[in-house]
């Protein structure tokens, strides 16, 4: 676990941390004697000015011991847990990062923000004011118990004390139902906050189908839900406190009894009985605070197991991380499939049923087909975002299990569905994981997906920032600067996921046109493989050869006349595509 490895690593500055801790807790178990001498000097007929003075030193000693060493503890204790703090965040990150797409499909953003907010800071709270409350309780309990005992006698201190297993046991009891009902927050935040980041990256959607009302309804339910969740939690934590309080009330009136009846008889000082109030008053901190480290130790391990369940998710395999240069060198734009098929976890059925085709390099491949027929998940495979349940698929004469998906990607070009941006300027999207923007490149990019005459509109240019997810910019714009990105690396293979569907015809023309798309590959100047899925078939028309899916499987295969001419799905899609282009027009 994460946790190990940074205590292997950081593990040792916590040795002086608990060190003057140690220290910390000592001196400060001299305050109550040092406060009982000097009430003992007070109660003197005639008070020794000068031993009443050295004794307020001997107090603002103390003090000063305590600050020197509270300040050195919390600079080790308290500054190693906000480095695994911060440590922990690091490695989740970059586990996350190394996690297959499929892991994503069963996660929530809440799940994840939860993970990264509350669940680490849930551990440091363990790793640092819970383990510093711990061992300086037991330091502080322990010498106050014996100065005790050693002030008056011990069975005057186990009358005291007598409550204090009821203290005790209150805070233990109490603390596993703070935990539960903690564990229900937890749940209720994560869906909160998936919720919210969904309204909003959702917004546009909501105001145009006027839901707004809906929206507010349901954000009102999980929130009232959370309220309800949080008064339960703050019910059960807020006993704690007062049930301690109220056990030792009764042993400061045990004490007082005792040792007022001892005082008025002369066999104790009034100093001595300070004294012990004070020691008595040292062991409540302990007993007040156990609630709350049994509560937060309880977090800490809840959290813990969270993380930890993300930290033992199969990751991307090594071998996909790294750059394969004899691959790079050689590698060849060419695909074929042969009775390729793929299930997601959990689904009854395949979501690709046997899909074969062969593409020979800087040939193109058009795919035609309903939603849910597969045509983004043969995509992902051929990305290698995924891999076959069955079947086989070689890129370059390879069996894609035996390239490094990095190598892989190195040479493709891949424009997703979505067309994510990120909160970034025009040309940082564009040049995305480039150690160094090559504006030229950036520009020429930029003009091949037929973006650059709108880019240089804005008064920005190619420095315009397109907020979060690109809500700057049109829909058009966002899948044109994401086809501009895929471009920049120079790719010799290109994925195209339904990239035109945001675009007018006649920007459609103008991008087949600027892609190549509507010329033989003996005609182009720079030969690139490329895949295209499509749901307005206009944009395959010029395709070597278009596959026809439905249900997973190929029903239909060939050029654009040739389809036309079997007179299927795909030709009676087409007819109706220009019969609604034609309607259009008028």
């Amino acid at each position: 676990m994460v946790v190990r490895e940074f205590l292997r690593k950081y593990g040792w500055l916590y040795i002086p941390g608990l060190i003057f801790l140690a220290l910390n807790s000592y001196i400060q178990s001299l305050s109550p004697s040092a406060l009982g001498d000097a009430i003992d000097i007070l109660s003197e007929s005639s008070p020794d000015h000068e031993r009443l003075i050295r004794q307020a030193l001997i107090i603002a000693a103390i003090g000063a011991g305590v600050f020197a060493a509270r300040f050195a503890w919390r600079l080790f204790i308290i500054g190693n847990a906000r480095r695994m703090e911060c440590f922990l965040r690091e490695k989740l990150y970059l586990k996350l990062q190394s996690l297959p797409v499929s892991f994503f499909q069963k996660q929530t953003s809440g799940d994840l923000m939860a993970y990264a907010i509350n669940d680490v800071g849930a551990v440091r709270m363990t790793f640092g004011p819970v383990l510093a409350q711990s061992f300086d309780g037991i330091i502080v309990a322990a010498l106050s118990i014996w100065g005790m005992i050693r002030e008056v006698d011990i069975r005057m201190t186990l009358l005291a004390l007598a409550p204090v297993p009821f203290a005790a046991a209150a805070t233990i009891i109490l603390g596993n139902q703070v935990q539960k009902r903690f564990g229900r927050v937890q749940t209720l935040f994560s869906k909160l906050s998936g919720f919210v980041n969904e309204s909003i990256g959702g917004i546009k959607v909501t105001k145009a189908f006027a839901k707004e009302s809906v929206r507010e309804k349901d954000f009102a339910e999980i929130s009232d839900d959370m309220r309800e969740a949080n008064v339960n939690l703050a019910r059960a934590s807020s006993l704690i406190n007062p049930a301690v309080t109220a056990s030792f009330g009764l042993s400061y009136a045990v004490a007082l009894i005792a040792g007022g009846n001892a005082v008025m008889s002369g066999s104790m000082g009034a100093g001595t009985l300070v004294t012990f109030l004070g020691y008595l008053l040292l062991v409540q901190n302990p007993i007040v605070q156990l609630g709350n480290i049994i509560n937060r130790i309880q977090r800490g391990l809840a959290s813990y197991k969270r993380l930890n369940a993300i930290f033992v998710e199969d990751a991307i395999p090594e071998f996909d991380s790294h750059y394969d240069k004899a691959i790079a060198e050689h590698f060849v734009p060419e695909i074929k499939a042969d009775n390729l098929k793929y299930r997601y976890e959990g689904a009854p059925d395949n979501a690709l049923g046997g899909v074969s085709f062969d593409i020979k390099p800087g040939h193109s491949l058009g795919i035609s087909g309903s939603t849910g027929s597969g045509k983004t998940t043969l995509l992902s495979l051929i990305a290698k975002l995924r891999l076959p349940s069955d079947g086989r698929l070689t890129i370059s004469g390879l069996d894609i299990s035996k390239i490094p998906a990095y190598t892989l990607r190195t040479k493709i070009g891949y424009v997703p569905q979505d067309g994510f941006l990120f909160s970034a300027t025009i040309a940082e999207n564009i040049a995305l994981g480039s150690d160094t923007i090559d504006m030229d490149r950036v520009r020429e990019c930029a003009r091949i997906a037929c973006i650059a005459d709108e880019i240089e509109k804005f008064p920005d240019g190619y420095n315009t920032e397109v907020g979060e997810r690109g809500t700057h910019l049109s829909g058009g714009q966002k899948q044109r600067v994401s086809l501009a990105r895929a471009l920049y690396s120079n790719p010799t293979l290109l994925l195209l996921d339904d990239t035109l569907s945001a675009v007018d015809n006649i920007t459609e023309k103008r991008l087949i046109e600027s892609l190549g798309l509507n010329r033989s590959n003996s005609e182009n100047a720079r030969p690139i493989t490329k895949i295209i899925i499509s749901h307005r078939l206009s944009a395959l028309v010029h395709c070597d050869e278009i596959i026809h899916l439905e249900n997973g499987v190929v029903v239909e295969r060939g050029t654009h006349e040739e389809l036309l001419k079997q007179n299927g799905a795909y030709a009676s899609t087409w007819y109706k595509q220009e019969h609604d282009n034609s309607a259009d027009d008028k």
